[in-house]
């Protein structure tokens, strides 16, 4: 058995025989052809092309959303600096909204409650004064003329009318107008 061992190890210590070449038959089955390499290293560098535009594209895409991002934020400056310098009108306009509500509501109170029903709701405050001053004559009951105790002058004093005068006044079929002028007149110069 010894020799069995023996033989055993000189076998291993044997050097190694280096491997067979390759023969020729195996290198031309891994050989590729010189057009064939020609056109993928076409298609690569196409493909390398295409990457580089669709990149450069990307970036002056990104750029030019970047500008108009930028006029944008200029856009939004500009409209925020005109709404600021619009807040004082706005109050303004309000002001004069309420000050002409107050005005309708007065106007409105010289026409009878009756008739009240009459006025457009529908319309603004503007539009509303616009119809009544077209419109209140026409609403409001004219007030007839004064015949009794006195006729208020241009003084705004009250002028008591003769006797006399109102008989004479009526005589020559003076209007309620022309007896208040004349009662004016007979009142400046009982005055002097």
């Amino acid at each position: 058995m010894s020799e069995e061992i023996k033989n055993d190890k000189p076998e291993q210590d044997a050097p190694e025989q280096p491997a067979a070449e390759p023969k020729d038959t195996d290198k031309k089955e891994h050989m590729i052809p010189k057009s064939r390499l020609d056109e993928v290293i076409q298609e690569r560098n196409e493909m390398q092309s295409r990457i580089e535009a669709l990149e450069k594209a990307s970036k002056e895409a990104e750029e030019q959303r970047l500008k108009d991002q930028e006029q944008w934020k200029e856009l939004a400056e500009k409209r925020q600096q005109e709404l600021e310098s619009l807040k004082p009108k706005a109050a303004i306009a309000e002001e004069q909204e309420k000050t002409l509500q107050n005005y309708l509501e007065a106007q409105i109170q010289d026409i009878p409650e009756t008739l009240h029903s009459l006025i457009p709701e529908q319309l603004t405050t503007m539009q509303k004064l616009q119809w009544l001053a077209k419109n209140k004559a026409k609403l409001i009951k004219p007030s007839g003329p004064d015949i009794g105790a006195g006729v208020r002058g241009a003084s705004g004093q009250t002028v008591e009318i003769p006797q006399g005068f109102k008989d004479a006044s009526e005589l020559f079929n003076l209007t309620p107008e022309q007896r208040k002028r004349a009662a004016e007149r007979l009142a400046e110069k009982n005055k002097k």
